[in-house]
């Protein structure tokens, strides 16, 4: 949750050395949030560090080189607080996925309209993501490849591997509903139908004999 001034007031620190691009931010944000701004990394580093500052909306230029380092050193420093990722139209498009993994927690566009900024920016102080579903569905696949290569080797309270108990599919699943996939998100990111994801969730149930899928992801937790 972002801390607040006296006044119950969200801080937000809009860092970009476009003053064209950070007025129209500002002028797009509602009044109930206070604002400031930095126009050289230098600054931007330095205010991010400040623990009054609740979100930080950064504009990729002002960090043309090595972007997720950089706000990978911010998240570091200020673990509490939320970052932003602004894409500009002219620009090549940022790598989203390496971004969230360095610690961004939301991505706008600079045309974005005034009501979904303000939702935008609300959701993400209040502890939310604001991206897009399909790097949702990434994040959770890559996790889930990296899972089961551990997850390979572990064996069963019984002495028997994972790997020859469960088909190599029925072990994707297994992992992505241990990493908090529902249904409707591994069928996408698997590219099969709700209703194979859910046959294999019943073949793994009976190959392990637990009853659900929290008892799925518990069981994962005691033999990771």
């Amino acid at each position: 949750m972002p801390t607040t001034d006296i006044q119950g007031t969200t801080r937000i620190l809009i860092a970009s050395g476009d003053q064209s691009l950070a007025g129209q931010f500002v002028r797009n944000l509602q009044d109930n949030f206070s604002l400031s701004s930095s126009s050289t990394p230098e600054h931007a580093l330095h205010s991010a560090g400040n623990s009054c500052i609740d979100l930080i909306l950064i504009d990729p230029k002002l960090f043309p080189v090595e972007l997720a380092a950089k706000i990978s050193v911010i998240a570091g420093k200020s673990p509490a607080l939320r970052i932003m990722v602004i894409e500009n139209r002219t620009d090549r498009a940022i790598d989203q996925y390496a971004l969230f993994k360095a610690g961004a927690h939301g991505f706008c566009k600079e045309d974005i309209s005034s009501t979904l900024l303000n939702r935008a920016v609300q959701l993400v102080c209040e502890g939310e993501f604001w991206v897009q579903r399909k790097l949702i569905a990434q994040v959770i696949g890559e996790l889930s490849r990296e899972a089961g290569a551990t997850l390979h080797r572990q064996e069963t309270p019984d002495g028997s591997a994972i790997v020859d108990i469960l088909t190599p599919r029925e072990l994707e699943v297994a992992n992505m509903v241990h990493l908090g996939g529902n249904n409707k998100v591994i069928a996408r990111e698997l590219d099969i139908s709700e209703r194979t994801v859910k046959a294999h969730l019943s073949a793994i149930f009976r190959k392990l004999n637990i009853e659900n899928r929290l008892h799925l992801a518990l069981y994962f937790n005691q033999i990771s």
